[in-house]
């Protein structure tokens, strides 16, 4: 970066680009951390897609144009790959591409070499036969392109078939990378949010991918978004040095002229503290102060903080609703306690679910899941969500062929009903499952109860699993699975503020039916409503 980055806006023009921190942490990653390839029988670099998340005026397109001269002039040396900068919009792009061609410019070596040409509107670079152009959000623009990509604002790529497309254009190279770097976005269904999410979740270990690396910079949801130490968390550029591209006089006085004005409050929390805002945020990011943390952390709860210009870590205790109870005890202590089952079944090559609730005698409700999914619809998820690691760690059982078979799933809640002493079980009437609650009723004893996709159902449910979630009265001992879900689940509110969860659309990957069955199954163990009558939820026939 000193040698041949150049600094080219404000009044650092012309000075050489000296990494900041965080930006050397991520790119001596990103490039230095490598492994043996047994299909490439070389030694190729780890990491094939970077996320990088991090607020406006942080020096992200800078660092962007950046990365893209290095893989342009330095990593396509003895081997031809073209690069690609994705946009929105191919202005978009060009204003990305731009900083990098005048980086080029100001470099004797880098302008000697490159060819600089300009083609109905929009600039490329031609270095030896490789070559840098832009392209647009237009998924039949991206069809045949292969190379390394650069995605510029990812937060405003509304959808995934462009993202889709893309992603494979590294698939022939032995270290193609994707890389990102956007601040944060408004939609849930933008590329951003769904790689948001993943970088969350393969950090704390809840999703495998050994060849994701993501950082994201922001203030929490509990962070005060007032105190300059939520300011200094959330971006790694501010300081009080000459040196800092971010000032912290000027960031206040931007904060200042937010809290005067209601209406840019909610763009400044965004922007400046790359806190996502939506109409659509997920259920437990709402409603609980660490949002999916609160749930599970992960290992361990990992604390960033910057006092000033100083940045410090720390390791705090795990907070949060993990227990590692193994199932076998549980099952014993179930015996003389109170014991629920919840059941969402879906369609026959979707996730099906069944959540077992045990309220102990020390007030706490222990819960345990059981996932089957078909094994062919797991293979071919398989790339963007790890069914086959998490059936190897026994959190999903994988059912043979193409569809579910409920001869197996009968079975399991069979065996479930019996080792917990579960009296009561909870089932969606809408799935058409007669047969089988009707069966399972027979065959275990324990009582079937419609429980109706309502918000009258739902609400004082959904009401106290909050608080204790909150109070970390609720336990789980660690099924990243269902952990996935719940952080997937999205509430709709009525007038009262009473919720109710949504599924997603049939095609969305994101499935929620352990959070369901989790709800239907804490029904009478948190609402004390086991003594109502038949007659409560049911109109009388007149004969």
């Amino acid at each position: 970066a000193d040698s041949y980055g150049t600094l080219t806006e404000g009044p650092w023009k012309g000075q050489p680009f000296r990494l900041i921190d965080w930006q050397a942490t991520a790119t001596s990653r990103v490039f230095g951390w490598v492994r043996y390839s047994d299909q490439w029988r070389a030694v190729v670099r780890r990491f094939r897609f970077w996320y990088e998340e991090v607020p406006k005026k942080n020096g992200k397109t800078p660092l962007l144009s950046l990365v893209g001269n290095y893989l342009l002039f330095g990593d396509s040396w003895a081997r031809q790959i073209n690069l690609f900068l994705a946009a929105t919009t191919r202005k978009q792009a060009e204003r990305c591409l731009m900083h990098a061609i005048r980086q080029i410019r100001v470099q004797p070596d880098l302008s000697e070499e490159a060819t600089i040409r300009k083609l109905e509107g929009f600039h490329s670079v031609t270095f030896g036969d490789n070559e840098w152009n832009v392209v647009a959000a237009d998924p039949e623009s991206a069809d045949g392109v292969n190379g390394h990509c650069l995605g510029d604002e990812i937060h405003r790529w509304v959808g995934h078939e462009f993202f889709n497309t893309l992603k494979y254009m590294i698939a022939s190279q032995p270290e193609g990378l994707f890389a990102a770097i956007t601040t944060a976005g408004k939609s849930r269904d933008c590329v951003a949010r769904t790689l948001h999410d993943k970088t969350i979740a393969v950090n704390a270990g809840r999703q495998i991918d050994q060849e994701f690396y993501g950082e994201i910079y922001g203030a929490a949801v509990d962070d005060d978004p007032h105190d300059e130490a939520t300011w200094l968390k959330a971006n790694p550029s501010v300081g009080t040095t000459p040196e800092a591209p971010l000032k912290l006089e000027a960031f206040r006085s931007d904060y200042e002229d937010a809290k005067a004005e209601p209406s840019r409050w909610p763009a400044w929390l965004r922007l400046r503290l790359g806190r996502w805002l939506s109409a659509e945020d997920g259920w437990i990011d709402t409603a609980c102060p660490r949002g999916i943390d609160d749930w599970d952390s992960g290992k361990t709860e990992r604390v960033n903080a910057r006092k000033r210009a100083k940045r410090a870590k720390r390791r705090a205790p795990r907070i949060d609703c993990y227990e590692p109870f193994k199932e076998s005890k549980l099952a014993e202590v179930a015996q003389n306690c109170p014991a629920y089952l919840g059941l969402d079944f879906a369609a026959v090559r979707d996730t099906n679910a069944a959540v077992a609730s045990v309220v102990r005698p020390d007030g706490t409700i222990a819960i345990v899941p059981r996932f089957w999914l078909p094994e062919k619809e797991a293979e071919r998820q398989n790339k963007r969500t790890p069914y086959g690691e998490w059936a190897r760690r026994g959190y999903v059982k994988l059912i043979p062929g193409e569809i579910v078979d409920y001869t197996v799933i009968f079975e399991d809640c069979v065996e479930l009903i019996q080792s917990f002493g579960i009296t009561k079980f909870f089932y969606d009437p809408l799935f058409k499952a007669e047969w089988f609650t009707q069966r399972l009723e027979e065959e275990t004893g324990a009582q079937r109860w419609e429980f109706a996709q309502t918000i009258t159902e739902y609400g004082p449910v959904v009401k106290e699993l909050e608080r204790l979630i909150i109070s970390h009265l609720i336990r789980h001992n660690g099924n990243h699975l269902l952990t996935w879900q719940i952080g997937n689940a999205i509430a709709r509110s009525n007038t009262n503020g009473d919720k109710r969860l949504v599924k997603p659309g049939s095609s969305d990957y994101r499935k929620v039916d352990g959070a369901h069955a989790l709800l239907m199954s804490l029904h009478d163990a948190i609402t004390g409503l086991e003594d109502r009558d038949y007659y409560d939820d049911h109109d009388v026939e007149e004969v």
